[in-house]
């Protein structure tokens, strides 16, 4: 019997813990060039050319599709973003053919240094009453 709530528990946590990272995750690199920017992949990682990708402006309806897309390099022009923040997306796959995953990178070009931005996280609010909800302790400063 012990055997087989072993294998439940484990059932249930594998899944969970391959929830927690993606494959793709940091195989990313994006380098300011002038105005491009030069989206690039580490070894044994390639973006999907067929796949959506494109530099979407704040505040601005539609996007801006990439100057250069091959499965080694994505190259968006963010001349037209000039000071405004901007994100840009694509999708990621391994080259073993296992997984596709979307990106998106939220930029903004600062004294001509591309600086990444932390996306805002919506407030959360009560369903009954719409009031705001504060957001959890950071379990660092819980004692």
């Amino acid at each position: 019997m012990r055997i087989s709530k072993a294998l439940i528990i484990a059932a249930v946590l594998v899944p969970s813990i391959s929830f927690a990272a993606r494959l793709s995750d940091g195989k990313d690199h994006i380098k300011l060039s002038g105005k491009k920017i030069n989206t690039t992949l580490d070894k044994g990682f390639h973006f999907s050319v067929p796949s959506p990708s494109g530099l979407y402006i704040d505040g601005e309806m539609g996007s801006i599709d990439p100057v250069k897309k091959t499965e080694k390099l994505i190259q968006f022009d963010a001349t037209k973003a000039g000071d405004k923040p901007f994100t840009i997306s694509f999708y990621v796959c391994d080259d073993a053919k296992t997984v596709c995953e979307s990106h998106e990178v939220a930029l903004k070009i600062v004294k001509k240094k591309l600086v990444k931005l932390d996306k805002e996280k919506p407030q959360m609010v009560k369903p009954e009453t719409g009031a705001p909800v504060a957001p959890p302790a950071d379990p660092k400063s819980v004692q």
